[in-house]
């Protein structure tokens, strides 16, 4: 392994026990929301670090280097896609293509496991909080976390969540009884895509 790319891992390692403690005692002694975001934002920054200093190295002109970088980032998963969806530059044919695939096959995995958390959460029938929606006018009927989740789960399979034909067809669903509810859910936890999405 090269230098370059031990110092790079060094950081990765260095998260211990006590760098955990440390940050939940900041969390526990946070006393407004505005510190809240900022010590997230403080995080947030952080923790790319390591990933943004394996990018550079991968944009090395030394083929080894390189090659080291790409492992290493393959193994930081989706720390690396930030860097990643943010590198600029010239990069040579391999180099676009191994981007592509990293990229997409780590959204892919995220998507997964979102979908395994969801399809976990649609058995739950207990009452959920109403959805915080500013200037909303009228009040949103009662939900289960299971219809939460329902939602969710059309929003990771839908090709345009934000259309107005989507947002209809999930307020046509929340305004459904319970008993329906559960039956479209049942009937949505069958269907191909779900299920392709959760193998």
């Amino acid at each position: 392994m090269s230098i370059a790319v031990r110092w790079i891992m060094l950081p990765l390692f260095a998260w211990s026990a006590a760098a955990q403690q440390d940050v939940a005692r900041q969390i526990e002694q946070l006393s407004t929301p505005g510190r809240a975001e900022a010590l997230g934002a403080k995080l947030l920054k952080d923790s790319r670090a390591p990933a943004a200093a394996a990018a550079e190295v991968w944009r090395s002109s030394d083929s080894a280097v390189r090659q080291n970088a790409r492992i290493v980032l393959n193994e930081m998963e989706e720390t690396a896609l930030d860097p990643l969806l943010k590198a600029n530059g010239k990069l040579d044919p391999a180099e676009q293509v191994w981007r592509m695939t990293m990229v997409v096959e780590t959204i892919g995995e995220l998507r997964k496991s979102a979908a395994a958390m969801l399809d976990r959460q649609l058995t739950d029938k207990q009452a959920a909080p109403p959805p915080t929606m500013p200037g909303a006018e009228q009040r949103e009927p009662v939900r289960r976390v299971c219809d939460a989740a329902y939602l969710q789960m059309n929003r990771l399979l839908a090709i345009d969540p934000e259309s107005e034909a989507f947002v209809q067809r999930m307020r046509q669903f929340m305004r459904m009884p319970d008993s329906a509810r559960d039956t479209e859910i049942q009937r949505a936890r069958q269907a191909a895509a779900w299920r392709s999405l959760l193998r």
